[in-house]
């Protein structure tokens, strides 16, 4: 295997200007135990067998709350795009964290709302009844298969939550007392948070210390944030300084972590040294969890930042970044 790896190192050399033997040797050198990886956003089959090979270990991905109780067309509950996404976790042994979120249209507390309106689904439930009975049931389905659960995302920005940090802690409340009752040991992370201002609605700067003001600690097992750009270690003191400050010592998870190489973005090299990077510096700092985002680019416009965080491209070619961490994850099972 080490031998395949060199070889497709060998063949990339001309391209960023290293000896593939001393980056392997390298990577060799380094601690890589109590930290694992996974990857965001896989959807198929094929998404799946390689990711395995590659050796990740989780995918965060699922499907929403508004893709999953529908009331429409005659489905109450549409369970087949979750059953695969589930089913092909357990096929190729990647574990999942599944992020509970997004409000279906009937639930909206937005208020006179179809399918059809664009953003009902980032209102709170206007009953948290029924999201309790949701989360109970989705957690009964995947008992054994699912043990981690992510309490909604981003929810510091209104882009994606346009509820109250008290209406949160509502939330992740009755989310918690649903999946502690199915399975004690079901794990609940608190929302990734994106702790910056990401151009689109409005930012919270002050989302976290809210929440535990409130009390939300109870309800959480993990916390996690987000990390794109040069900003792990502001964010990591941030997070680990705030929570001291409340006397929480809970593991942190980085959620979503990813480089573009959009135009005017990273290069290749660069977002593969990038990544590569950032995994050693979590690890070195304690991170628990650390997944990447995201498999493949999402689109072909070369133009647009979020089309273009995979590390492999729309037609499954692998960018550099690829053999990087087929080097990294192989080696860190070794070393586990």
């Amino acid at each position: 295997m080490l031998g395949e790896i060199l070889l497709r190192l060998n063949t990339l050399h001309n391209l960023f200007h290293m000896n593939p033997i001393f980056v392997a040797l390298l990577l060799l050198m380094l601690p890589y135990q109590n930290m694992e990886v996974g990857i965001c956003k896989m959807s198929t089959d094929k998404d799946f067998d390689i990711a395995a090979n590659m050796g990740f270990e989780w995918h965060r991905g699922g499907v929403a709350w508004a893709g999953i109780e529908i009331n429409l067309w005659g489905y109450h509950f549409y369970w087949k795009d979750a059953d695969r996404l589930v089913n092909d976790s357990v096929r190729t042994g990647i574990k999942m964290l599944w992020p509970l979120a997004f409000t279906p249209w009937w639930c909206s507390s937005k208020g006179n709302v179809t399918y059809e309106d664009p953003d009902y689904y980032t209102y709170p439930p206007n009953n948290m009844s029924a999201w309790y009975n949701f989360v109970k049931t989705i957690a009964e389905r995947y008992r054994g298969k699912i043990t981690a659960w992510e309490i909604w995302n981003e929810e510091d920005l209104s882009y994606f939550w346009k509820g109250s940090v008290e209406e949160y802690v509502e939330l992740i409340k009755y989310a918690y007392l649903a999946l502690k009752e199915v399975d004690e040991n079901n794990t609940v992370v608190m929302g990734g948070l994106a702790l910056g201002d990401a151009g689109v609605g409005s930012y919270n700067p002050h989302f976290l210390e809210e929440f535990l003001e409130l009390g939300g600690s109870q309800y959480v097992d993990v916390y996690a944030f987000h990390v794109y750009g040069d900003t792990l270690l502001q964010r990591y003191e941030y997070m680990r300084n705030m929570l001291e400050k409340y006397g929480e010592e809970k593991p942190l998870w980085v959620t979503e972590f990813g480089a573009s190489t959009f135009e005017g973005g990273y290069t290749e090299l660069g977002q593969a040294l990038y990544i590569i990077s950032g995994l050693l510096k979590m690890k070195n700092l304690g991170i628990e969890r650390v997944m990447i985002y995201e498999f493949r680019d999402s689109g072909n416009n070369a133009s647009d930042w979020e089309s273009n965080l995979g590390i492999f491209r729309t037609d499954y070619s692998p960018k550099m970044v690829v053999f990087f961490l087929i080097i990294y994850l192989r080696i860190a099972h070794l070393m586990a």
